[in-house]
């Protein structure tokens, strides 16, 4: 993935194309389609059904979502062969993703002008901070194309929630089936501006939208998870002892191969490992009532600058399975990665 993203095409000089090529604003439909199916052929380990893609990323910036096409010599219609995202975060910010070139049609060019496309979209020359999280074989294509500055790496740590919680952290997660830890709330009973302060103070995001959203995404309170109980996104909040001050959140869905987890923000590695033994806790729960068929394993990508988290995932033996590289064009935004014990997501930022 570009960011989860391993871009199928380097960013390099490459071969002028031989055929007519047009680059167009996808539908949403095409983007839910086209987007999931591609992640998915690349291993990407994408959201369950592509269902973030419809209910977050698209409505999030409905022109970010760019197709490259051409016209298939067999039967004469446009096919999409290139795809590449550029969400707006308002007039300052940006993220790029989901660079991916069909692998019949790789080698010629096409990716690096639907690339090139979508940074104009964004007003590079304009826009103060665009981020990436691109693979490190990647990183020096990046380089050339302005992404000269580094957040962080990204580990993806990959886990096993049954041995989390019925092992590893058996006597937390007792403590959280009881109701025995004080501070637990689910996303939607506590004040969005304040998680969208804390992912604005630890990841350097200023992206309020987002966060709407995703609190909607993943939140069983919400009038949109009313119907989707089945689904098996669910997040938690930690608040203070006064019952308001949120000290950290996170957010777990089912994906491909195995659950993602996105973001954790914590004040302190404590509440971390409460918010991510009280995640595993909801979906294994969520497995038993009624099956999704998900495999209980997790994957969650945690800054490397970030050392407790480090510390904490090494402990648990979560082994880290495919780095990346959060690179900016333009100054990285200030942010504390102390408080990052996974980043929201790869796709989007």
């Amino acid at each position: 993935m570009l960011t989860q993203q391993q871009p199928s095409e380097g960013i390099s000089p490459t071969p002028t194309p031989t055929s007519t090529f047009t680059i167009s604003t996808l539908s949403q439909d095409k983007v839910t389609a086209t987007f999931f199916a591609w992640a998915r052929s690349e291993q990407w380990n994408p959201t369950a059904q592509g269902a973030d893609l419809g209910e977050v990323y698209f409505p999030l910036d409905s022109s970010a979502f760019i197709g490259g096409s051409i016209v298939d010599p067999a039967t004469g219609e446009s096919k999409i062969i290139s795809i590449v995202s550029g969400v707006r975060y308002g007039a300052e910010q940006a993220w790029v993703g989901f660079y991916i070139v069909d692998p019949a049609e790789r080698g010629h060019g096409y990716g690096l002008k639907t690339f090139k496309h979508v940074l104009q979209n964004l007003d590079d020359s304009t826009r103060a901070s665009i981020g990436l999280d691109g693979v490190m074989a990647q990183v020096a294509n990046y380089r050339k194309s302005g992404f000269t500055n580094v957040g962080w790496q990204n580990e993806r740590r990959h886990g096993d929630l049954v041995k989390l919680i019925n092992f590893q952290e058996r006597n937390l997660a007792d403590q959280i089936r009881a109701g025995t830890v004080a501070g637990f709330k689910d996303l939607a009973d506590v004040e969005e501006a304040q998680l969208v302060a804390l992912e604005t103070r630890y990841s350097g995001l200023k992206r309020p939208e987002f966060v709407h959203r995703w609190v909607q995404f993943h939140s069983a309170a919400s009038a949109e998870a009313r119907d989707r109980s089945h689904q098996h996104r669910f997040s938690t909040a930690v608040v203070a002892q006064d019952g308001k001050t949120v000290l950290g959140y996170g957010c777990i869905r089912p994906a491909q191969s195995s659950y993602r987890i996105g973001p954790i923000y914590a004040s302190t590695v404590e509440i971390a490992k409460q918010i991510l033994v009280k995640l595993a806790v909801d979906v294994v729960a969520g497995e038993e009532r009624q099956p999704l068929g998900v495999p209980l394993e997790v994957d969650i990508d945690v800054p490397n600058t970030n050392k407790l988290g480090g510390e904490l995932f090494d402990r648990l033996g979560w082994l880290d399975t495919f780095p990346s590289l959060r690179m900016w064009k333009g100054p990285v935004p200030e942010h504390d990665a102390n408080g990052v014990f996974g980043v929201a997501t790869l796709e989007i930022g």
